[in-house]
């Protein structure tokens, strides 16, 4: 895909963070985009947004409401869209949330919710819209992962399997759908400003605060931008940021590394306390 004038786009979770971001972007460049999410208000007031950086009064820009951790709703909203004579071009499935905390104390729903949305939810969009590609032998998938899904982070036991379960999945289906001419590409964003990071910070533990403190922030847009380079590319994975790159490179040995650093500081907090 070296251009994304004309082509039709669903994101999940399009109407805040990375998702909203790619929105913008892939607007301005003249794509057909719609974006799917929970909230209908949200929705309509993103909508409104992305009207005013239309590169084309011929584009269209569309909203679906519906829940990505529930396939039969899910697949009669995006089918109210896509048909078999209006295909997408490019699926982004940036819908996910986190719940932080230490084991011991997050609740068992954090954990089915997190593995739901973030990894579930990432199937089922992509069960629906996979077929239309498929009867096309063309298109795009892009997963959002997360660092977390590269390198085990002290305080993540729900929201890491989850991005692991996407990195697992995005693999597999590379290979499964190379036949069809469809790429998939996976992607492993930082830190970034995001409603779901503002979430986060407010109850990730102290521990988790000190030790991810130094793996670089980066803007909604800067992480967008990288994206759609990657999409261009044919990339399969995608790393904004250079502390991410590096993370990825280098990761068995990181994760040992923070193994022992966690544990230190653990440690040093418990003679505080």
């Amino acid at each position: 895909m070296k251009e994304f004038k004309n082509k039709n786009v669903l994101i999940t979770g399009g109407s805040s963070g990375i998702g909203l971001a790619l929105a913008k972007k892939l607007v301005a460049a003249g794509a057909n985009v719609w974006i799917l999410a929970r909230r209908e208000k949200l929705l309509v007031e993103t909508v409104s947004q992305l009207e005013k950086v239309k590169a084309s009064n011929t584009q269209k820009i569309g909203k679906i409401k519906a829940d990505v951790s529930n396939f039969s709703e899910l697949k009669a909203a995006i089918e109210k869209v896509f048909t078999d004579k209006f295909t997408p071009d490019l699926l982004i499935n940036c819908a996910g949330l986190v719940h932080p905390g230490e084991f011991l104390e997050i609740e068992p729903g954090d954990f089915a919710a997190d593995i739901t949305v973030d990894y579930l939810g990432t199937v089922y969009t992509t069960k629906v819209i996979a077929p239309f590609m498929v009867s096309n032998k063309s298109g795009h998938i892009v997963n959002i992962s997360s660092l977390a899904g590269i390198v085990p982070i002290y305080g993540y036991s729900a929201y890491a399997p989850a991005k692991y379960a996407v990195r697992a999945f995005s693999e597999i289906l590379k290979t499964e759908l190379a036949l069809y001419n469809i790429h998939v590409s996976v992607v492993y964003p930082p830190d970034t400003e995001t409603p779901q990071l503002e979430y986060d910070n407010a109850h990730k533990p102290s521990v988790t605060k000190e030790i991810t403190q130094g793996g670089g922030l980066l803007s909604a847009s800067a992480v967008a931008e990288c994206i759609l380079k990657g999409i261009k590319k044919e990339k399969f994975t995608i790393i904004p940021g250079f502390e991410g790159k590096l993370l990825k490179a280098f990761s068995p040995i990181i994760g040992n590394v923070l193994h022992m650093i966690t544990l230190k500081k653990i440690k040093q907090q418990k003679k505080l306390s």
